[in-house]
């Protein structure tokens, strides 16, 4: 897969993200998560841990470990908003 090819990215993006999330999903229900606030909390430290995972390769790679870990996380962050747009615009 080539990440600059835009359809590619997002068809992975969307398919492997739904898959996480339905997964993450199935597993605080399973483990007796009922509100909303507990649903939120754990979907979101296991979701930071997947990330910090899927960072940690790039982070133990580069010669200044707390920039690039600073930066990872600015496009992560990014990302996360631009994905969150559509929801943010419908609401308006």
């Amino acid at each position: 897969m080539k990440t600059n090819d835009p359809e590619i990215f997002m068809r992975f993006a969307n398919e492997t993200g739904l898959e996480i999330f339905q997964l993450l999903v199935t597993r605080s229900e399973n483990l007796g998560v009922q509100t909303f606030e507990d649903i939120l909390g754990a979907l979101t430290a296991a979701t930071a841990v997947c990330l910090a995972n899927v960072l940690r390769p790039a982070v133990e790679a580069a010669p200044n470990r707390a920039a690039a870990a600073d930066n990872l996380i600015a496009v992560c962050t990014k990302q996360a908003r631009r994905f969150l747009e559509p929801v943010i615009t419908r609401g308006n």
